[in-house]
């Protein structure tokens, strides 16, 4: 009898969302709890003033970025398949760096919210792009 293997590109995409999100609910409450540092974000581009961000926020943002990146690199396996592992990681570098704006130049911003949400960001990059990255078929 032969051990057959459950680990496939869907389950290992399944668990770098849930450990995406894991993990920056883990930041979350470490700055909140350990830090007391009461969590913003700019209210939008340019702006001054802030809204606080809440745990929920923060799990429910994480959960659908991690399944629109999950889907666009379904969606180019599809249609792209030799180019979809390259296409995809340039495009996620891409809105990762994009998404460090508003945390670095945001007004209005302390030096601990912006150090926490840079940190919240780059826990989804750095969770999801490898995972995602290693489950996708490179060109034949």
């Amino acid at each position: 009898m032969t051990a057959t293997s459950t680990t496939g590109p869907a389950r290992t995409r399944a668990l770098a969302v849930v450990a995406a999100v894991v993990v920056d609910g883990l930041i979350w409450l470490l700055a909140h709890s350990a830090f007391d540092i009461e969590l913003r974000t700019p209210d939008g581009p340019g702006s001054t003033s802030t809204s606080p961000l809440h745990l929920p926020a923060v799990l429910i943002g994480v959960a659908v970025i991690g399944l629109l990146g999950w889907g666009l690199l379904a969606l180019l396996e599809k249609f792209a398949a030799g180019r979809a592992r390259t296409v995809w990681t340039v495009a996620a570098v891409v809105v990762l760096v994009l998404s460090l704006f508003a945390p670095v130049f945001g007004a209005g911003l302390t030096a601990g919210n912006k150090i926490t949400l840079v940190l919240l960001h780059l826990a989804v990059g750095v969770v999801l792009v490898p995972a995602f990255r290693r489950t996708t078929a490179t060109a034949a």
